[in-house]
């Protein structure tokens, strides 16, 4: 069966408005299905805007995937607690079946991604 979407994992820390990307905080590692990936950001300052939905961190790191071949997709995430913000979402780009998105490091981490808020299974 096809979803919507594949199999998604949310992080926590809030993307919204501006965020600088320096080499001490430039690589993001993850696993998928027990193959590593690491991902390099240009050096810069990248703003989101939640009102528009548009995140040039998220442009910089699909830019940054886009030679390598890696089965994720990076998305804004919308979240609503006490307030609205952006996240990081990992999405696999096959939506029929589960995947393992796991094993999040690297330097970037804390500035990127936080813990894993939510790790859902493909769905519509």
């Amino acid at each position: 069966m096809m979803y919507k979407y594949g199999q998604q994992v949310w992080g926590s820390v809030d993307i919204s408005k501006q965020v600088t990307i320096t080499a001490s905080n430039n690589i993001f590692t993850f696993n998928v299905d027990g193959s590593s990936y690491a991902i390099t950001i240009p050096v810069g300052t990248y703003t989101t805007s939640r009102q528009r939905h548009e995140s040039e961190l998220i442009q910089a790191i699909s830019k940054a995937t886009s030679a390598q071949n890696i089965p994720v997709q990076f998305i804004l995430g919308g979240m609503h607690y006490d307030e609205k913000y952006n996240v990081l979402i990992l999405e696999h780009t096959d939506t029929s079946n589960e995947h393992v998105i796991d094993q999040l490091a690297g330097n970037a981490m804390d500035t990127l991604f936080g813990q894993v808020k939510f790790n859902l299974p493909p769905r519509d």
